[in-house]
């Protein structure tokens, strides 16, 4: 988000719920409201298209969607649907998610999930702001065309220093989890730092 903006997680219940609690922190004038879609819980891009037609000034964004169940180009075509919806009012988190859940839920290998989140987040921002792809990768085959959205930002999860200078060189922004203010400070930032100035951002 911006600068400076404070978000809510608004997670917990059914869409019903979770719509709700988003139109009420927009009355309450919080400036943005946050999703992760977890496991087999509610689908945080399906509640934020819903949630993009009946607000109007909330900020909203993933903190993850998990690349390795959604194929990037439907990502960006859920994503299309939301930007139309809400003009500069959403930001994408993507990210591998955790190996319990992708092996013993959905049965896909866990396997190099820091090239996966590259190849998935170079798709997604790619259609969403060129409108089309053409990419035959390890991962992903992406071979499409859609109307381009502009800019809507777009961020990976990072824990590790190599998963820093990935977003440092590439993604719009990092999303942490249970790391400390020292950690951030001294180790994820120059990470990112050192990713930027590699890829002269």
């Amino acid at each position: 988000m911006a600068s400076g903006t404070i978000g809510v997680a608004a997670m917990g219940g059914d869409a019903i719920t979770v719509l709700a609690r988003i139109q009420e922190l927009e009355r309450r004038n919080i400036p943005a409201a946050w999703l992760t879609t977890g496991g087999a819980g509610v689908d945080a891009l399906s509640i934020f298209a819903a949630a993009a037609a009946t607000t109007d000034r909330i900020l909203l964004g993933t903190c993850i969607t998990p690349t390795y169940p959604r194929h990037p180009i439907v990502t960006a075509q859920q994503v299309q649907v939301v930007a139309n919806l809400a003009p500069g009012r959403f930001r994408l988190g993507l990210g591998p998610s955790h190996r319990p859940v992708i092996q013993q839920m959905f049965g896909i290998d866990f396997r190099t999930p820091l090239s996966n989140l590259r190849e998935h987040l170079k798709i997604v921002k790619t259609l969403l702001r060129e409108g089309s792809i053409d990419f035959d990768g390890k991962h992903y085959q992406a071979h499409a065309r859609i109307e381009p959205v502009g800019n809507v930002p777009v961020m990976a999860s990072a824990l590790r220093t190599g998963s820093y200078e990935f977003c440092g060189a590439e993604a719009d922004g990092a999303i942490s989890w249970v790391s400390p203010y020292t950690y951030l400070r001294d180790v994820a930032l120059p990470a990112m730092q050192t990713g930027a100035k590699k890829s002269n951002r």
